[in-house]
């Protein structure tokens, strides 16, 4: 097991960690419990260290395939290391204002809640959108660059001189059917020869 691997085995939590705190969340501001405030809280803690855990393993996932990608690719990598470093502060940051929320208990402005809950949402659309960026490093199918359509056209353009070739060889072959031809004639008109000397 290497850097890459386990690096595949952690960016999933955090992603999955935001979407259960907005759950978590919402239903403790609706329902004013301490327990629910207390699940959601814990679950915002699960995101930012699974954030930060997905974070510390993507540096050395990214040394050990930098030489196994083209230019393009390390442009997405480094497109995926910015989006999860802002994602991985606004976990940090929701975390902290839960265990806040949580220490206050009913004294905490029903506002504060709410921000709490605006603050995880925002969180866990960052790390959508980082998970967004992550996917195409090594998922070529997914990548949707200019790069690629225009290498598309270009064998396209490829494949279009080849059907123009073919044709070049198709008239080749009707070329060499008339030279058959041809030589049958002058096989006849020597059979014809030979009739009239007898």
């Amino acid at each position: 097991m290497n850097d890459a691997h386990i690096h595949l085995l952690v960016n999933h939590l955090p992603i999955v960690g935001s979407l259960l705190s907005v759950l978590l969340l919402a239903l403790a501001l609706w329902r004013g419990e301490r327990g629910a405030m207390a699940a959601a809280t814990l679950a915002l803690v699960f995101t930012g260290l699974g954030a930060g855990a997905a974070l510390w393993t993507g540096e050395p996932a990214e040394e050990l395939v930098e030489h196994r990608v083209s230019e393009a690719d390390e442009g997405l990598t480094h497109e995926h290391e910015e989006r999860a470093e802002l994602a991985t502060v606004l976990a940090g940051l929701g975390a902290a204002a839960g265990i806040g929320l949580l220490a206050l208990g009913s004294s905490a402005p029903k506002l504060a809640g709410y921000g709490l809950l605006g603050l995880s949402i925002a969180s866990a659309g960052a790390m959508a959108w980082t998970g967004a960026a992550g996917g195409p490093i090594r998922h070529t199918e997914i990548r949707d660059s200019a790069a690629g359509t225009r290498g598309g056209d270009e064998g396209s353009d490829d494949d279009a001189s080849g059907d123009e070739g073919s044709g070049d060889d198709a008239s080749g072959d009707e070329g060499s059917g008339d030279d058959a031809s041809g030589d049958e004639a002058s096989d006849d008109r020597t059979r014809g020869d030979e009739g009239s000397d007898d």
